[in-house]
């Protein structure tokens, strides 16, 4: 093959990346929630219990932007879903700025509905259409994907946080709509799907073994119809639980503690960091070793992370909270990156957003399971109770994936063999 058509692509393909991790950092201000609830509960006149369950109604929202984006993207391709899904982020941050003070319903239809459904379809068509991108690398690339959505509230969570005072949190919501509106839309125009012959290009020795086996050794069939899928969901879901249950309560539960305020919410921006730093590291431990090794890593990660935050709250130690939370964001911060792997490599690149976006479902099914695990502690005023529950449930996501690992194999043989 020519030198330069290889050196073309891997020039197109790191412009592809820094651009998508750009329109990631914008998206990902979705996740800021926590640094912006105590303002929205000042400047809209609301209460703090409503407006937790906005978080909630984000994240099951964002899985359904996913699917519907999926779909979006096969019928009128990559651009017309980014800019759908831009302008749905634009209308979810300026409605809440705009109309919200005083209606929690505002809230919860325009942060909540539309901004999940426009991050959703924005987040699974980059991702989807980057990653196809790296073949041979897909665990980088979805680690620097996954961190530009993971720092973008630390870093523009922060800044759009320090100008409240100065202009007021309803011109700032407007002002982040309308930022990460024009970004999105802008790579709309600067994303396409690679070429067709992009294995045999930048991966050629899968390609030859592709060739060789009559197959890549991926699964076409329909996920749903594969249990090793429900085995990935039961690990995946209660890591996402773990990690959106010190998420959605990171400042609050640390002033619990005994940390003051100002550094509560510092917290909330380095547990981010650990989000996105996390979604390098798992993608780099993924292409050197394995999805088993991978999954187990992360899940002892947030079995380590609940053990440190039940300690804090049992002994109430500031700093085993501090550990805990940070272990949290990177356990959390590896979920996806692990997801967005498996995706591509047991079910091959033909259906890669449809089958990425009802994988990435893990995380409704996770929300439902933290709100589960608060309601049967007793709410969220009860963090020991919450912790010590998703604790046992994470020993059950270690466990799980021995079976995992075993159904991988054998899958995996048998997919060759047919």
């Amino acid at each position: 093959m020519p030198e330069t058509t290889v050196a073309r692509v891997k020039s197109e393909r790191m412009r592809t990346l820094a651009c998508s991790t750009f329109a990631l950092l914008f998206l990902g201000l979705i996740y800021a929630f926590s640094m912006f609830a105590a303002p929205m509960g000042e400047a809209f006149e609301l209460e703090k219990g409503a407006i937790g369950l906005t978080f909630n109604i984000m994240m099951i929202a964002f899985c359904i932007g996913a699917v519907i984006g999926s779909q979006v993207e096969r019928r009128i391709g990559v651009k017309g879903a980014i800019v759908i899904a831009a302008v749905l982020f634009f209308v979810g941050f300026a409605g809440t700025g705009l109309f919200a003070k005083g209606s929690i319903a505002v809230v919860y239809l325009c942060y909540g509905t539309l901004g999940g459904l426009g991050v959703g379809m924005g987040y699974n068509t980059i991702v989807s259409t980057t990653n196809l991108w790296f073949p041979d690398k897909v665990g980088f690339s979805s680690g620097v994907l996954m961190m530009g959505f993971g720092l973008g509230s630390l870093i523009l969570g922060t800044l759009s946080v320090n100008l409240i005072p100065l202009f007021g949190l309803g011109p700032v919501f407007v002002g982040v709509g309308a930022a990460g509106g024009v970004v999105a839309a802008a790579a709309a125009f600067m994303l396409r799907r690679p070429p067709e012959n992009i294995v045999a290009l930048m991966a050629p020795e899968q390609a030859a073994a592709r060739d060789a086996a009559g197959g890549d050794g991926a699964d076409e069939r329909f996920l749903l119809k594969t249990p090793i899928l429900y085995l990935f969901w039961i690990w995946a879901v209660i890591v996402v639980a773990i990690g959106l249950a010190t998420i959605g309560n990171c400042a609050a539960n640390a002033q619990l503690v005994g940390i003051d305020a100002a550094f509560a919410t510092l917290l909330v921006g380095l547990v981010s960091t650990c989000n996105g730093l996390a979604r390098v590291v798992v993608g780099m431990i993924y292409d050197r070793t394995n999805v088993k090794v991978t999954m187990f890593v992360d899940g002892a990660v947030a079995a380590v992370a609940c053990g440190c935050i039940i300690g804090a709250f049992a002994t109430g130690t500031p700093a085993l909270y501090i550990a805990g939370a940070l272990c949290c964001g990177f356990a959390y911060g590896g979920e996806p990156v692990v997801a967005s792997a498996f995706a591509r490599q047991r079910y091959g690149s033909a259906k890669y957003p449809l089958n990425l976006s009802v994988i990435n479902t893990s995380i409704i099914y996770g929300s439902l399971l933290s709100m589960a695990a608060q309601a049967l502690a007793g709410g969220v005023d009860s963090p020991l109770a919450v912790f010590t529950i998703l604790g046992v449930l994470s020993v059950v996501a270690l466990v799980d994936v021995l079976p995992f690992s075993k159904k991988w194999d054998a899958d995996l043989r048998a997919t060759r063999a047919r």
